[in-house]
């Protein structure tokens, strides 16, 4: 067996991972109503501004 070497891009890694959790911050909060919907929208909308500058950066 050959070991494959795997690279890790990780700043798209954590911008993926900062974005999904926004995403589920919202959610659960939400949920337990906890948030108002002014802190709702900032937290989404920093969520998909990771997940947009995850797309843009490049591919190693």
């Amino acid at each position: 067996m050959t070991q494959e070497n795997t690279t890790v891009n990780h700043p798209r890694l954590i911008c993926t991972a900062v974005g999904l959790a926004m995403g589920i911050a919202v959610l659960v909060l939400s949920l337990m109503h906890k948030i108002q919907p002014e802190s709702a929208i900032i937290m989404l909308s920093i969520g998909v501004t990771m997940y947009g500058a995850a797309l843009l950066l490049f591919n190693k």
